[in-house]
């Protein structure tokens, strides 16, 4: 029972830099408990039914292939813009991020909430797509 305390206190040691690193970086914190909670969802699904067949890792790919194209999609974006309307680029660019400090409270969330949906919404359907 002692090694068990001692071993614990060591990993809780061990961790604490991480801590810092997930008050910064909230969202990682998500990806953890999924991953744990996908780790885990073997043995609780064979609780329930010991004949469920289990997905393997390969299953991320999916999301993994999805991440990349949101990626090279935006990088394909932001040079079509600035080709065709180089305005708006220059406007994202140096403008936005004082507008945005000037709008209303209501205005920031409602914008904030339609590109952080857009995104999910992105990833999800090119995920379903690959």
């Amino acid at each position: 029972m002692n090694k068990t305390i001692e071993w614990i206190k060591r990993l809780f040691d061990k961790l604490k830099p991480l801590c810092g690193y997930f008050k910064v970086w909230r969202e990682l914190s998500s990806l953890a408990v999924g991953l744990i909670l996908w780790i885990h969802s073997a043995v609780f699904l064979r609780w329930i039914d010991p004949t469920t067949g289990m997905y393997d890792a390969g299953v991320f790919q999916v999301y993994l292939f999805a991440i990349i194209g949101i990626f090279v999609l935006h990088g394909i974006v932001r040079i079509l813009m600035k080709l065709i309307w180089p305005t708006s680029e220059h406007y994202l660019d140096h403008h936005f991020q004082e507008d945005f400090k000037t709008i209303s409270p209501w205005q920031k969330l409602k914008l904030s909430t339609s590109i952080f949906f857009a995104f999910l919404f992105a990833i999800a359907f090119l995920a379903r797509t690959l």
